[in-house]
């Protein structure tokens, strides 16, 4: 009896942890407050997994890289790199970050994105090519897009601090972004930026 009585609490217990576990949500975003900009993070290039910026002088963050949980199991990630093929002359590789204004209770519920013109023959050993460079983005070179203040497009400047990817596989890339960035839409600007993200496999869609 008393042996069955042991059997069953380790059973419970086990089960509980199970739940428990399965119930955990891990965060892969690091966030330091930037002490000169009010509502930034600070500027790094180690892999924190966000971007921030003021949009019209209000400050504005992807959502947290995120796994676990009941709701959403899988990792939820901030920003996805799209390579798409087109018609014309030129392809474009899409950086798209996820995320939401500080004063927002809601999360993901808006978008940054920058389009960004490259030749048909552009491949993952390419966008090294990107590392240490600073693009002036005007229209010809690309645009930059957003999902909140208007319809229309956006001409501005992006800093590639570092790009790599690495193929691990093949179609299967990881690799490191990081750099700034700036953006000036009609009635709204995007000042301040800065980025910072490990790649994993599941955020480049080549």
């Amino acid at each position: 009896m008393l042996h069955q009585k042991r059997s069953k609490y380790l059973q419970l217990v086990i089960l509980t942890a199970a739940i428990l576990l399965a119930g955990c949500k891990a965060d892969y975003t690091n966030y330091y407050p930037d002490g000169e900009d009010e509502g930034l993070a600070i500027f790094s290039d180690k892999g924190n997994n966000l971007l921030t910026c003021y949009v019209n002088g209000k400050g504005w963050r992807t959502a947290s890289r995120t796994s676990g949980g009941f709701s959403y199991p899988r990792t939820s990630y901030e920003v996805y790199i799209y390579r798409t093929a087109s018609a014309g002359p030129m392809d474009t590789l899409l950086f798209s970050w996820d995320g939401y204004f500080n004063d927002s209770a809601n999360v993901r519920n808006n978008s940054i994105s920058l389009a960004l013109k490259v030749p048909k023959s552009f491949s993952h050993k390419d966008f090294s090519a990107l590392n240490r460079q600073r693009i002036t983005i005007d229209g010809n070179t690309g645009y930059f897009s957003a999902s909140f203040g208007g319809a229309g497009t956006g001409t501005g400047n992006i800093y590639f601090h570092t790009a790599t990817l690495d193929s691990i596989s093949p179609q299967t890339y990881s690799g490191h972004l990081s750099g700034l960035l700036n953006a000036d839409f009609t009635s709204y600007k995007i000042t301040r930026g800065r980025f910072d993200h490990s790649i994993n496999p599941e955020q480049v869609r080549w």
